[in-house]
Formats: C-alpha cells, sequence, structure tokens
C-alpha cells in the first residue's frame, strides 16, 4: 500500500467514527392511572388511611386532592401489588397506593377528586364516593344465606364487601303491599371490581325483580313496587363469582317519594 494512502484511510475511518449512531427514542412509559379506593366510602371529618389500586401506579411519588379546599392528603407509599388468583388487572390493578386522607365536614360528594403524580405524568382525576345523608350501615356476617339474612330499615346505605368468591351477601326489608322501593348499587362507577347483580325475592323466596348492569349505569339499580305485606330477601353477588377484600361497594336503599 501506498503510504500516501494510509493518511487518506484513517481519516475516511475518523469521519465515520464521528458520525453520530442512530439512537433509539426513549421508551414511553404510562402514566398512572388509578381505579379505585379501598376502603370505597370515604367519611368527611376524619383522618383515614386508604389504598388506591390502580396500574403504573409503584413510582407514583404524590397525590393531590381537588373538590376540598380544606382536605389533607399525606403520601405514604407505592408499590406493586399483583391482583390475587390471576384477577384481570384491569379490573383489580397490579400496583397500589397508600394514603393518608383527611376530609373537611362539609366535602361534597361528587366533587372531590384524587390525582396520582409519577415520573411519567399524572393520572386522570378519579372522584371519591364520599358518604350523604343517609343513615350509615355496615355489613355484618354472616349474612350469606336466606336463613341469615341482614335486617335493614329503611332509608340506608349499607357499605358492604364481596369477600371472597362466591360470596352472597343478603340482606331483609320489611314492607307493605304498594310501597316503592328503590334499590341502587354504587361500586363500577367509581371503579370498584365488583360487576353486581341484584335479585329481590318474596318471603315464598320466588323473584320479585332482579338488575345488572342498568340503561346508562354502570352499577344494578331496582325501582319496585312491592306486590304484598311481608318480608322480603335482597341478594347482592358478584356476577363473576369473582371477591376479596378489595371489592367494595354501597348499597342505597330508598323509598321514593310518590
Amino acid at each position: 500500500m501506498s503510504r500516501f494512502a494510509i493518511p487518506f484511510i484513517l481519516a475516511l475511518t475518523l469521519a465515520a467514527a464521528a458520525v453520530p449512531q442512530d439512537k433509539k427514542p426513549p421508551e414511553k412509559k404510562d402514566p398512572p392511572k388509578l381505579l379505585y379506593a379501598v376502603p370505597l366510602v370515604l367519611k368527611p371529618g376524619e383522618k383515614q388511611k386508604v389504598a388506591l389500586r390502580g396500574k403504573f401506579l409503584a413510582t407514583v411519588t404524590a397525590v393531590k386532592v381537588t373538590g376540598a379546599d380544606a382536605a389533607k392528603v399525606t403520601f405514604r407509599s407505592a408499590k406493586a401489588a399483583a391482583p390475587p388468583n390471576n384477577y384481570p388487572a384491569d379490573r383489580i390493578g397490579d400496583s397500589e397506593v397508600e394514603i393518608e386522607l383527611e376530609l373537611p365536614k362539609d366535602a361534597k360528594p361528587g366533587e372531590v377528586k384524587l390525582v396520582a403524580v409519577g415520573p411519567a405524568g399524572e393520572s386522570a382525576p378519579y372522584t371519591l364516593l364520599i358518604r350523604d345523608g343517609l343513615p350509615v350501615v355496615a355489613e355484618k356476617e354472616p349474612n350469606d344465606g336466606f336463613d341469615q339474612p341482614q335486617a335493614l330499615a329503611v332509608p340506608c346505605a349499607v357499605e358492604a364487601t364481596i369477600k371472597g368468591e362466591r360470596d352472597v351477601d343478603v340482606f331483609k326489608i320489611e314492607g307493605k303491599k304498594g310501597d316503592k322501593l328503590r334499590i341502587e348499587v354504587q361500586a363500577a362507577r367509581y371503579g370498584s371490581p365488583v360487576d353486581a347483580v341484584c335479585v329481590l325475592y318474596d318471603s315464598s323466596r320466588a323473584v320479585v325483580a332482579s338488575a345488572s348492569e342498568s340503561p346508562g349505569a354502570p352499577d344494578a339499580i331496582l325501582s319496585v313496587t312491592l306486590p304484598s305485606d311481608g318480608a322480603y330477601l335482597l341478594a347482592v353477588q358478584d356476577a363473576n363469582d369473582l371477591g376479596g377484600g378489595t371489592f367494595g361497594y354501597r348499597l342505597v336503599v330508598t323509598r321514593p317519594e310518590k
């Protein structure tokens, strides 16, 4: 090789090395997604520990609250939390954030929202389910059969959980012929994994009415005129027979004004 060619080849080599290599664009990460809160129903005027279930929450660093000026939120932790028993992550979530939340006494249902903040951005606002003026009833187990129903006084709002697979919650309501009842489950619209089915039976255990999803709403709603005097049994269960500690729902039973 000519001694004059060596510097030329060296120059070409250096020039090639100076050309920037194609770089892959940074991988786009999904922003956090809040699905639901545990407990599902929050209490105004109290400090509560709350677990927020969702997707892509393991790297969340803060949670913001809007809709109540005096509300206070303290971030505690974020972690991966796989759904149990191979349940669908889109319903159950694959991670969670723990916070301490204090809502003012005048917090209004439908107005208070939470936003999770992480390196990939912010979640869409999640609307909290907050107690209203209805009398509150805590679910009492065992209530999983016709022979041991939980008695309810109407009107009321039951704060309950489908505690395990194939769990059925049964409640007893006394009524008279011609009475009107409105029975509403509040769950899926607040992100709860409960896909509720409600069935109302009379005292002879014949079906009076049933509902799962209602038009325009993802939750079961029953409006019934009672056919006779006596006790009625209301059964609530998950349509897919799923359940667990995160399967919360609120059961609202009222008598509509005539």
